[in-house]
């Protein structure tokens, strides 16, 4: 028996034979051509992208009821075939540098890399995969290898073993005969993850080497959950993974029926649970987990998933439909929040030192008017079909506040003139994620109608800390004192001054913190939809006032191991079947503390 480790993407037990897929990178073939072969190397270049188009929109055709809200992904796939920065840079290189169309791709997709690679954000830097999807598929037909996942021809449940699997190729899966998937590439955040997760299909991604380790039709088992493959178990292992498997089951079922409780303590102090979204191909799972409302949409998909700025049509109708999809529930709208460390296209920004703390968020809106007029208008104009809440993110002062809501009514004047309607009480909220935001909030309370509080960037300023920086991203710490008492006081600041306070930062995702923040007297929880269940289940096992005075005791505390041990204490007081792994029925759950768990 062998104990492979990879990283869970999508929860569950799996056990069954291996079915090998042969993939990986195609070598390109390089050759230089003639001046009288160029029009004949494009000619086949854009052939090939046409045939690549065609089987994704025949994929997308055959995509059942169950799975077409999903289609996003694969629409996006179709666009990107025809970017700028893929079709038109490959033929201008067949022409510049008289090479053939396998090499010009080769060459347009190693810029594009060298682009993404200057990105922190790691959604962002993500999406360089879809990229390649597509290219792969593109030069897969140019050298006419046989690349395709033939998922019909599969005629036994089986785990599907391979270097990669593109959306295109999960999507297939579906009611086919594959019990889960082991992939050395990808991530939880891949669109590949997602989808999987959306299928119900168990999946280990990352798992790097291990995968030679595996023989085809070697008995698997995946656990999607820890990201352990256990290849050939023992009887033993076999039996108790066996148990474990209808143990999820059983926990599952219990998710579901929390997910369409309300967020109250035991003693009546409710909650709102909404959703953090960025694709309206998650709008059903956010229903399904039992979410309120959207507390952030995100909008950035929307500006990277085109060769050019959107139109302010094409927002509004993004935008008009996650509205009223979720109606009644409310929808909170942040706007754009790009430039510096992420990557647009078609806004030129100047190279700079620490893009962190560069030109992006509001201040990129508030230096390029036109791009956000035009996301002004929409969002106003969604207002119309339903409950909508605008916020703004990266606000660091009172003068940035003063100055969109300025422009804002020179845009609600605009509408009112030709007589287009929107809802003139729309709320108006910021987020709270830089210290001076924090020391000025009972100032900023004034001009707005609620804070979201953003704990990614808040600690990583606070803190001083680069989380995607190997070297010190073990001092990222969300319980840490200070960062404890700047939220507490922002909430504090929101609160006298009658305005609501959500958070809508990883914290709010995380079910062991739940005790805190409900303490802290956090209006409003936005997370992950995935793991809205297992937060609603904490908050239901807690008593108000025993959080408040759990609240009291952290802000004493002098160091993060002090408020992580306090914290415990309260857990396994209060919550035991949660979190301590002896008594759990599945102890992985509790021991990872992954929002996989849902």
């Amino acid at each position: 028996m062998l104990n492979l480790k990879g990283t869970g993407a999508s929860p569950g037990i799996a056990i069954g034979p291996a079915q090998i897929l042969e993939s990986g990178k195609t070598k390109t073939v390089k050759r230089r051509i003639l001046e009288t072969d160029v029009q004949r190397e494009q000619d086949r270049f854009i052939h090939a992208v046409s045939t690549a188009e065609a089987e994704i929109s025949a994929i997308l055709d055959d995509i059942p009821e169950e799975l077409k809200e999903h289609s996003g992904v694969l629409k996006s796939h179709l666009m990107m075939l025809k970017d700028r920065m893929v079709f038109e840079r490959t033929l201008k290189t067949i022409e510049a540098d008289r090479i053939n169309a396998e090499w010009a791709l080769d060459k347009a997709v190693k810029h594009i890399h060298s682009l993404f690679a200057q990105v922190k954000d790691s959604y962002i830097r993500e999406r360089m995969e879809d990229i390649e999807y597509v290219v792969k598929r593109v030069q897969a037909l140019l050298s006419h290898s046989n690349e395709g996942l033939n998922l019909q021809e599969l005629e036994e449940p089986c785990v599907i073993v391979a270097h990669e699997l593109s959306p295109a190729d999960t999507v297939q899966m579906f009611k086919q005969n594959v019990l889960a998937f082991v992939t050395v590439a990808g991530s939880r955040t891949s669109h590949t993850a997602i989808l999987a997760r959306a299928l119900g299909i168990p999946a280990v991604v990352g798992l790097e080497h291990g995968i030679r380790h595996i023989m085809q039709d070697d008995l698997l088992i995946v656990d999607g959950l820890t990201g352990d493959i256990l290849v050939s178990p023992d009887e033993q292992t076999l039996e108790k993974y066996q148990e474990k498997q209808q143990a999820y089951i059983r926990y599952r079922l219990e998710v579901i029926h929390n997910s369409s409780l309300p967020a109250e303590t035991r003693d009546g102090y409710r909650v709102r649970i909404k959703a953090n979204m960025e694709l309206l191909d998650e709008i059903p799972s956010a229903i399904s987990h039992g979410a309120e409302g959207v507390g952030l949409f995100r909008t950035e998909f929307l500006y990277l998933a085109s060769k050019e700025l959107p139109s302010e049509e094409t927002l509004y109708s993004a935008y008009k439909e996650v509205i009223e999809r979720l109606s009644p529930y409310p929808v909170t709208i942040r706007t754009l929040d790009i430039g510096g460390d992420k990557f647009v296209s078609s806004v030129s920004l100047d190279d700079e030192i620490n893009p962190a703390l560069g030109l992006r968020a509001i201040r990129l809106c508030l230096k390029e008017k036109g791009l956000f007029w035009d996301q002004l208008r929409a969002i106003l104009r969604a207002s119309a079909h339903g409950e909508v809440r605008m916020l703004f993110p990266l606000v660091s002062g009172r003068t940035e506040i003063l100055q969109v809501k300025a422009l804002l009514e020179q845009v609600k004047d605009e509408l009112r003139d030709s007589n287009v309607p929107f809802d003139e009480n729309m709320k108006l909220g910021i987020m709270i994620e830089v210290p001076s935001a924090v020391m000025m909030a009972d100032i900023l309370a004034r001009e707005v109608d609620f804070f979201s509080i953003g704990t990614n960037d808040l600690i990583q300023y606070a803190l001083a800390i680069d989380r995607v920086n190997e070297s010190v991203s073990h001092m990222y710490q969300p319980l840490h004192p200070g960062v404890i008492r700047m939220i507490h006081s922002t909430v504090t600041a929101a609160h006298n001054a009658g305005i609501l306070a959500a958070m809508c930062g990883e914290m709010a995702g995380e079910p062991m913190y739940a005790p805190i923040l409900l303490g802290m007297g956090i209006d409003e929880f936005s997370m992950n939809a995935m793991v809205i269940p297992k937060v609603k289940r904490i908050i239901r096992r807690c008593i108000y006032d025993d959080c408040v005075r759990l609240v009291q005791r952290i802000l004493d505390a002098s160091s993060g191991s002090e408020i992580k041990y306090l914290l415990d204490e309260f857990l396994r007081a209060n919550c035991p079947e949660e979190f301590e792994p002896a008594d759990a029925r599945y102890p992985e759950f509790a021991e990872t503390g992954s929002p996989l768990l849902n």
